[in-house]
């Protein structure tokens, strides 16, 4: 009777775990994936700042100041008063790309309309 007592207790307990293993959800096991998103505008560089590596740049759509942190290297090649597309990181204020605007682009964006 202990034998029997012991093996169903046994496998009562092995089953109990499998299923509880089972049971987890991708996301509890720590297999979550985390969306990525980027935040886009086009806007007109106001003020270059080199020694904190930030741009103010007037958002074309709102007229809105944002001032955006540039990295080092790509900062001497932007100017006041140009056309700029910015690309930001999610949830920050840290550009990952900022790209020149040329009228060029503009009008062939607008006579595709």
């Amino acid at each position: 009777m202990k034998n029997t007592t012991a093996v169903f207790l046994a496998l009562l307990l092995m089953y109990g775990f499998t299923t509880f293993t089972f049971a987890q959800t991708p996301q509890s096991m720590g297999a979550r994936k985390v969306k990525s998103t980027t935040e886009v505008f086009k806007g007109t560089i106001v003020s270059i700042d080199p020694v904190k590596n930030e741009i103010t740049v007037r958002d074309n759509k709102t007229g809105a100041e944002k001032n955006i942190t540039v990295d080092p290297k790509n900062i001497g090649a932007l100017k006041v008063d140009e056309n700029v597309k910015v690309t930001l990181r999610a949830g920050t204020n840290v550009a990952e790309r900022v790209k020149e605007v040329t009228k060029s682009m503009a009008l062939t964006k607008k006579s595709s309309k």
